[in-house]
């Protein structure tokens, strides 16, 4: 009896065309008319029970788009790449800014003591619209994704929904989608930030939000800290919360829409703490001092925080321990360590706790 033909990846191709996209095995599937399941079979040469024709017709689809496997794909089914994937929004500079930095530090710690690395991405249109998220899963090329920053505008997040495809989401969840996620504590630093404004006897508070509508986890914020100061019986109309959307300059935008509106606000909280030095700016042109004439309060305790002046008081966020987290839980997902019942998600939460500097004081008088 003949030998039977060699995988196709063992065989020498043309190289695509320059210019090309490379194709994938989600392409090979589509023109083969199969799934990417049988792909990875005929590649593997795992495809005793795959008809003839079948086989033949994948491998016909390999050579039309000159798609080469990679090392990983063409491995065993259950090989493991002992990669992450971190992924993070297609926004400028994202990787040099202090909140992406500290979780990815994160991430890349709890990763390197169980022996996988990680592999940075960046969620471009092209990247979404050519689906390679899903790619890099479906082709072993990484064990896993974590998504920093995702936000509900991100809706190709429903391909992992109510699917077995590992994905995690650091800091945020979404209100629509079911997915495994690790969060700070939000609501509870709401809560802490009401709660010592009010020790600190203020009642005339303005609030520099993030982006509600799109961020779940700056809704969560700003719900905690209305409700909390509402149950110590001071009020907080819509006209004293401004979205800041989480920059420095942005914030003082929001900050000087608050001063305008009451001048006499004797305290603001801001959701980050670089939109808390956005008020610093806002108050300093206004011939304020911070601190004095108007307390400042953040909320995430970036480096820069201590080195503020004065001071910045906020509320430690721990996104490195967030990151880690995420990277530990998801490796123990890939690992078979955490097994779960179908719909059953990775919900933690992380713990907050305020930090006071010398950027909010007692109300005098």
């Amino acid at each position: 009896m003949a030998s039977p033909a060699p995988p196709p990846s063992d065989r020498r191709r043309k190289s695509p065309p320059m210019g090309k996209r490379r194709a994938n095995i989600r392409d090979v599937a589509r023109e083969s008319g199969v799934s990417l399941t049988t792909v990875s079979l005929v590649i593997n040469g795992n495809d005793q029970r795959i008809s003839e024709p079948t086989r033949q017709r994948v491998r016909a689809a390999i050579e039309k788009l000159h798609y080469t496997p990679s090392r990983l794909a063409r491995g065993l089914p259950n090989r493991r790449a002992n990669t992450l994937a971190v992924l993070v929004p297609a926004l400028q500079h994202a990787f040099a800014d202090a909140y992406f930095g500290e979780i990815i530090s994160g991430i890349y710690e709890s990763a390197a003591d169980r022996g996988y690395r990680i592999l940075l991405e960046v969620a471009r249109r092209d990247y979404i619209r050519r689906k390679e998220y899903l790619t890099i899963v479906e082709e072993n090329a990484v064990d896993a994704i974590l998504f920093v920053g995702a936000t509900a505008e991100h809706e190709w997040l429903e391909d992992f929904a109510e699917s077995d495809r590992p994905l995690i989401l650091v800091n945020n969840r979404l209100e629509k989608l079911d997915l495994h996620h690790v969060v700070c504590d939000y609501s509870g630093a709401g809560q802490l930030a009401a709660s010592y404004l009010i020790e600190l006897g203020h009642h005339r508070i303005g609030h520099v939000s993030g982006p509600r509508d799109v961020v779940l986890t700056s809704a969560e914020l700003t719900a905690a800290f209305v409700e909390t100061l509402k149950e110590h019986g001071v009020a907080t109309s819509s006209s004293m919360i401004v979205d800041g959307q989480l920059q420095a300059e942005t914030g003082k935008l929001a900050a000087d829409e608050l001063l305008e509106r009451d001048p006499k606000l004797t305290a603001i909280f801001a959701a980050n703490d670089k939109m808390a030095l956005g008020v610093y700016q806002s108050l300093r042109e206004r011939g304020l001092k911070p601190g004095v004439d108007v307390s400042v309060l953040g909320c995430d305790d970036i480096a820069t925080a201590p080195l503020a002046d004065p001071p910045l008081t906020t509320i430690r966020m721990n996104f490195f321990d967030v990151g880690a987290v995420a990277a530990r839980q998801m490796i123990d997902i890939v690992e078979k360590k955490l097994e779960f019942a179908s719909g059953q998600r990775i919900s933690e939460v992380v713990d907050v706790s305020l930090v006071p500097r010398e950027s909010c004081r007692p109300v005098e008088g």
